[in-house]
Parts: C-alpha cells; sequence; structure tokens
C-alpha cells in the first residue's frame, strides 16, 4: 500500500518535470516511480515485506537528496516525508542511523546556502522529527513484538502454541521442498492419564505438571528443535535435519526423563510418543495425521512408549 500509493504521488511530478523539460529530474522521478511500482507488484504477489522495506527506505533517501542536491534549498521540506518513511519501513535504531546520515548529507549540501537562523530552524524542524518518528517506531515495534508474543507463544507454558506450529510446519516444508536433501521428523507427545492427574490434585497442580514437563523437554533437545503446545495435554516437537530413526532416539530419551520427574510423592508422569518424518509431497495435516496415528498405537501398545509412523506415499 505505500510503495502502490508514493508511485501514484510521484506520477504527477514526472509529468510536470517533462512538461518543464527538466531531463534530469524525469530520469530521477521516473527511477523512483518504477521501482516503487516494481516492489508493490513484488509485494502484492508474494507477500514478503523484509526486502520491499529496505527497498522503499533506499529510494526515499537517494531519490531525496538528490533532488536536495539538483534544486537547491527550496526543495528542503521534501526530507520530512523521506524521515518519516525511513522510520516506518525500518526497526528503530536502524533507521534512526540512516536518518542521522541522510541529514549530514543534506546539510552538507544545502550549507552554503542557509544563514544561521535557517541553520537553526532546520535543526530544531529535523530534530523534533527524528524524535517523534522514532519514539512512535520504537512503541509501535514493541506493542507489534508483544502482540506476536501473544499471538504465537502458549500462555501457560511459555512454548509455541498451534498456531506458531502451523506457521513453522508451513515453513519448513516450503524448505525442504527447495532443499530435497533436508529430512525433519514431528514427535507428538501425550502425557498419559493427565485427567486423572486433574482430577486427583487439582487443576493448579496440573499446570505445575505442565510447566515442569515442557522445562524437561526444553532442556533436552537442540536449539534447532523446537516445542510447541498442540492442545491441552499434547505437545510437538520439531526436530529438523533429523530421521525417523534419529527422533525415535530422541524420544525414548526424552520418554526416560519424563519418568524420572519428581513430583514430591504426589504422582509419577509418563508420556506417549508417536514419530514420523516428513514425507515427499505431503503436507502439514498429512504429516501431522501420520504422527497422531502413531501415538494412538503407542497408547493402544500400553502407554508410556514410542511408537513410529509407518510410510504412506501420496
Amino acid at each position: 500500500m505505500l510503495s502502490g500509493a508514493i508511485s501514484l504521488g510521484v506520477l504527477p511530478f514526472i509529468v510536470i518535470r517533462f512538461l518543464q523539460k527538466d531531463w534530469i529530474m524525469v530520469i530521477l522521478n521516473m527511477s523512483a516511480f518504477i521501482g516503487l511500482t516494481s516492489v508493490f507488484v513484488y509485494v502484492s504477489i508474494t507477500g514478503r515485506t523484509a526486502i520491499a522495506r529496505w527497498i522503499i527506505a533506499s529510494l526515499a533517501v537517494v531519490v531525496m537528496t538528490f533532488t536536495v542536491y539538483l534544486k537547491g534549498y527550496q526543495n528542503i521540506l521534501w526530507i520530512f516525508p523521506a524521515l518519516t518513511t525511513v522510520f516506518f519501513t525500518l526497526t528503530p535504531y536502524i533507521a534512526l542511523t540512516i536518518a542521522m546520515a541522510f541529514l549530514a548529507v543534506v546539510i552538507a549540501i544545502v550549507w552554503p546556502e542557509i544563514n544561521s537562523v535557517m541553520s537553526l530552524q532546520f535543526f530544531i524542524a529535523t530534530g523534533s522529527t527524528m524524535l517523534f518518528c522514532f519514539t512512535f517506531s520504537y512503541r509501535m515495534r514493541k506493542h507489534q513484538d508483544e502482540l506476536t508474543v501473544l499471538a504465537t507463544q502458549d500462555t501457560l507454558t511459555g512454548v509455541g502454541n498451534r498456531r506458531a506450529l502451523e506457521e513453522k510446519l508451513m515453513e519448513l516444508i516450503e524448505s525442504i521442498k527447495r532443499y530435497p536433501n533436508q529430512s525433519a521428523s514431528l514427535l507428538l507427545i501425550d502425557l498419559d492419564e493427565f485427567k486423572s492427574i486433574n482430577d486427583r490434585f487439582g487443576h493448579s497442580f496440573g499446570d505445575q505438571v505442565l510447566i515442569t514437563f515442557t522445562h524437561t523437554i526444553a532442556d533436552r533437545i537442540r536449539v534447532t528443535d523446537k516445542l510447541y503446545r498442540f492442545g491441552g495435554e499434547e505437545f510437538v516437537v520439531i526436530a529438523e535435519n533429523t530421521s525417523q530413526e534419529e527422533a525415535v532416539t530422541l524420544a525414548e530419551s526424552l520418554r526416560h526423563a519424563i519418568e524420572d520427574i519428581k513430583f514430591i510423592g504426589k504422582c509419577s508422569l509418563t508420556a506417549s510418543f508417536g514419530v514420523a518424518q516428513y514425507q515427499k509431497n505431503e503436507n502439514q495435516w498429512h504429516w501431522l495425521e501420520r504422527a497422531d496415528i502413531a501415538l494412538y498405537k503407542a497408547k493402544e501398545s500400553g502407554r508410556n512408549t514410542t511408537c513410529p509412523a509407518p510410510d504412506v506415499t501420496f
């Protein structure tokens, strides 16, 4: 939206500069228009904004710098929308660094044209604009991070929630499609007889069991492995670059670690595991379904065991 709106705003200036036969500015404005339109099309098709943010910020700084250089102090007002664009598109501290460098170049360009009063006005105006933009950007990013945590993190255990799991699975599947030599496995975990723990000792104690369980798992998986709460007492470990055999070995080590958890004489805890390695052409739901079938077999086998999923052709 930002790139599309700015490109439409630049269009009238291309016409004006063309009628004025100001060919250098025509080329400069046309470059900005083409760049912004390309960003608009790219983001519309791919939905990716990381590269687009840098392109928009770079265009804003470069085009406005050349505009001031070519047209002089009378075009100095264009630096304010450029500053706003930089802070809107980039993270606060990076934006601040770029904005200060941008202003230093602009000041060097216009310095011979301005007197002391104009210099003071310029410093106050640009300083207050940067302060406001930085504060607003910092607060916006902070709130965005907080909302991201709320949307993707389980509030009780602090691990990823189901939404985060689904996003990670889609991202991982896309990565495996690009690099077929990669492997990944799911460990679907269900705490055995967890309902009876809640019934006997209360939900508060049950919550502590879940927290202790997640800490136990998190301490024993690799940094690259991720733990998610799938729902209730079901959890998922995503083990990247891990075959099914390796995942079964990991599941067994985790299962024994869970058996060793002590709850001050109140109860013991065990878990059943279903393990499934990703297979070519399956989606995240098929993958989870195979792990769930394996988990069901583990529970049917008497619980506190690990069962690998069978291979299925899609």
